[in-house]
Formats: C-alpha cells, structure tokens, sequence
C-alpha cells in the first residue's frame, strides 16, 4: 500500500511538471500571438475595476453577469487580479487550460481504467486553432469537462457522498465555463449512466440537477442561450458546409498553427505515436471498466455535430469547427498504451512529439514577439489614463501565424489605463458588460458585427468626436479631415492620432 502511494506521489509530481512545462508558450512573451487574448483581459479589467476611479471604466459601463452563463472566466480572472494583476491572471486562466487539460485528462484515465500515460497524447493536441484564435472562455472549459466526467464515473461506481458533491459543483462551475463542453458532458455522463440499474437513477442522476436547471432557466428566459439553441434547431440560414467540403476543410481545424510547416509536421509525428499505440497493444488484455464503454459515444457525438453544425449562428462564430478538437481530445481514453518495453518506446515518443509541439509553440511565439509586435507598449504609455479609443488595425495579419493576432491589440490600453476601446463586445447578449443608456458610441449601439474585420468601413462619423484617440497599424487612416485628428506619435508599425 505504501508503495503504490509513492509510486502515485511520484507519477503525481512528473505528470504536474510536465503539465506546466505545457503552459510556456503563454508565458513566455509579453504579448502571445493569441487572437482575442487582448479582449479577454479588457474585459477582465472592467469586472475587477469597475468602481475604480483610475480607470473610470463606470462612466461608460455596467456589468450585465445574470443574463449570461459566459462568466467564469471573467470572475476567476478578476478574482486573481487582485492578488496578481489583470495580465497575469489572464496568463494564469490560460495556464488552466493547457496544463488543467494533461491532469484532467489523467484523472479521467484512471477513472475509466486506463493508462494514465495515454494523457502525453493530448499535449500536442493543446495547441490548435481555437488556442490561436484566443476562445480562452470555450477552452478553460475542456479541462473542467474531463475532470467533470472522471468525477461522474467515480460517481456511478462509489457509494460515499464526496464525488456526488463535487460532481454538482463542477457541473455548474462547467456550465458557466462555456455551453459547448458542458453539453459534451451532458453527453458523456448520459452515455455512461448506469441505465440498467433503476434503482440508483435518483441518487446518480441528483448531482446534476442543479446545471440542468441552469440550463432550462438560460435556453428559455435569456436571449443568448436562445440564440445558441438556436443553432440546434434553427439554422436554415446559417452557413454549412456540404459533407465533403466539411471533410475537406477538417485537417485545418486541427493544426494550420504557423505559416511554415512545422505543426504539420508535429500532428504527423503524433499520429504516427498513435499508430503505434495501437499497433503494438495487439494481443495485450485491456483492463478498462464497463464504464468506459459508454465513454465511446462522446468522440462519436463530436464527429457527428461537426457534421451537422453550422459554422456559425447570429453572433456565434466557429461553431461546427470546434469539434475536430474535442474529437481528438475525447478520442485518447480509448487508446492503449502497450505493456513492457513496447509500452515504454510508445511513452518515449509521446514525451518527444509533446516536448516538440511545446518547443516549437514556444520558438514561434518569440519570434512573433522579437519581430512583428512593435512598440505597442510605448504608444499606449503616451495616452493619457480613462479614455476613448477607436483601434483601426489595417494590418491584421503576421509572417509567424496565419491567425489575425493583431486583432485585438487596442484593447491592451484598457487593460492598462481603463477607458472605452472599440472594438468591443460590451453590449453583445452573450457578454458580462454592457454600456450605461446614452454611451454607445456612435452609432448608438452594440458594435455591429465584423466591426473589427473591416476598419476601412468606419466612417469619420463614427470616430469624431466621440473618441479621444484613434490607434491604428498599416495604413488606411490617412490624414484627417483638418479639426477632428493631428498625429501625437509614430513608430514602423504603430501611430497614434489625437483629437483636436
């Protein structure tokens, strides 16, 4: 007995440091080339510094956090700042997602039977295109997704209160994560409930009462949650792709990361581990529960809804392309890892192909940083503290990363000095901040949506005199008309224009 607790201990300790050797590609750099990140962090400055005057972030806002379950995040986030500043708490959220998500997934492993090796397979797999599109909100989700349904099958198969308890509060801390993980759970713990057994429904099935309340209460009484049911149900407009452009389009949803070649590479290498794997683990006996039978209709769903999805619903963007992540991801747990030495070669090249996928997030990332970010810092010191800008990011795009990673870089000055920035979700029926009545900026509204997609269709109109400055990269705002903007500084890749 003692010696298998040390041997856990031990596996404990190797298993967390390779967990936070996954998260450098978010520490590493000042500013990671992750597209909404910057967005993220703005809105985690106005929910923890709302009645801050050296920000005066009240003027212009409210927080709307009851008609949205679109709020953990931004609660842990604010919750975190002030012990450790708005940025770094934002660094710390995406930490939790990409070493949360080896642990969890060991947890669910052992949960289901499995070998907890089998968790290396994942790391490769962190860093995908939703990651570089910056759907930190959705991704926080999937490490409290495996550890929701780990906890759901000790549940199932133990007799004490503690896993019920602590499956009732993932559960809800889940729901408020993202909707997208939550239902992947609402399909996992379906799959895996112990049906022939009538009996135990009552006191299997109490845990999740309270989220599936939640759940009624948001799809029927708030307007986002009947936005997202809506793209179930209601879609006949939105955009789908035929069956074999879908397949077609799916090797990009899992790496297309960089503009070489290199993540390919990295996913090929990986699936060649898999292979592997697979191939010599035959004829070896499988120890898995009964449970993990059920398990397999989760990577099953996953397929079927990015087939089924449309890409997108309203404001909901990426909504089928989620999915060709969550497949891989909730595909692990039914692989094997072969025993003895076979076992060991296939451990050696999961560790290889994770600390490759690791290393090379991390060399792109610098040299994003060290090449293309600019004095973005330095511009925003110059602004004055509590202000209004209009961000005009004519030049998006990057020679590291084939995402827009410049996107959102406006939202840097709220970050640090408060104020109003557009471009801006505030006002969207799925985000936690809105605008007090009267101060919209103009047109008097929530931004209509692709604002920040297409800055070269903001008129003078919407600009002056509503925003104090107008911080742009690339060119596009050319001069002014005379009494509205004079130039206040510019660097190679950044300029500020002041109001008259």
């Amino acid at each position: 007995m003692q010696l298998a607790v040390k041997r856990f201990s031990a596996n404990g300790v190797l298993y967390g440091l390779l967990a936070f050797a996954a998260t450098a590609p978010v520490w590493i750099v000042k500013h990671p080339p992750l597209q909404d990140l910057p967005l993220h962090a703005a809105t985690i400055r106005i929910v923890k510094s709302i009645h801050d005057p050296a920000y005066g972030l009240d003027r212009y806002f409210t927080l709307t956090l009851g008609r949205t379950q679109y709020v953990l995040y931004y609660l842990v986030g604010a919750f975190l700042a002030t012990f450790v500043g708005v940025v770094a708490a934002n660094v710390a959220l995406v930490s939790a997602y990409l070493g949360g998500t080896v642990l969890a997934m060991r947890a669910l492993l052992c949960a289901l039977g499995r070998d907890e090796r089998l968790c290396l397979l994942v790391v490769p797999l962190l860093f995908n295109v939703m990651f570089l599109y910056g759907l930190f909100p959705f991704l926080l989700g999937i490490p409290v997704m495996f550890w929701a349904l780990a906890t759901a099958v000790r549940h199932f198969e133990g007799t004490g209160r503690g896993p019920g308890v602590l499956l009732a509060a993932l559960a809800v801390v889940l729901f408020y994560s993202h909707i997208f993980p939550f239902g992947i759970f609402c399909i996992g713990f379906a799959a895996m409930f112990p049906w022939a057994s009538p009996r135990r429904w009552v006191r299997c099935a109490a845990p999740v009462v309270p989220a599936a309340l939640l759940l009624v209460w948001w799809t029927t009484f708030t307007s986002a949650g009947r936005l997202t049911s809506g793209a179930a149900t209601d879609n006949a407009r939105d955009p789908m792709l035929a069956v074999d452009d879908a397949i077609t389009a799916l090797p990009m949803w899992f790496t297309n990361l960089f503009r070489d070649q290199s993540d390919e590479l990295v996913l090929i290498a990986l699936a060649a581990v898999v292979v592997a794997s697979i191939g010599l683990s035959v004829g070896d006996s499988d120890r898995a529960r009964p449970s993990a039978r059920g398990y397999a209709l989760l990577p099953l769903a996953c397929m079927a809804l990015y087939f089924v999805l449309p890409q997108g619903h309203g404001y909901i963007w990426l909504i089928a392309q989620r999915f060709p992540i969550l497949f891989a991801m909730t595909a692990i747990p039914l692989l094997r890892i072969p025993r003895g030495l076979r076992g060991a070669l296939v451990t050696a090249g999961a560790l290889v192909v994770g600390a490759a996928a690791i290393a090379n997030t991390c060399a792109h990332f610098i040299r994003f940083e060290v090449r293309e970010v600019g004095d973005i810092d330095d511009q925003i010191a110059g602004m004055e503290p509590g202000r209004k800008v209009c961000a005009l990011i004519f030049d998006k795009t990057s020679s590291v990363v084939v995402n827009q990673p410049f996107m959102h870089f406006g939202s840097y000055y709220q970050v640090s000095k408060g104020g109003v920035v557009m471009f801006t979700y505030a006002g969207y029926a799925h985000w936690p901040v809105d605008f007090k009545p009267g101060q919209y900026p103009p047109p008097g509204g929530p931004a209509r949506p692709r604002w920040e997609w297409q800055p070269e269709a903001v008129s003078m109109a919407e600009i002056y005199p509503y925003y104090d400055y107008v911080l742009t990269r690339g060119p596009g705002f050319r001069t002014p008309p005379k009494g509205t903007y004079h130039l206040k500084s510019r660097s190679d890749r950044w300029t500020v224009w002041e109001r008259d």
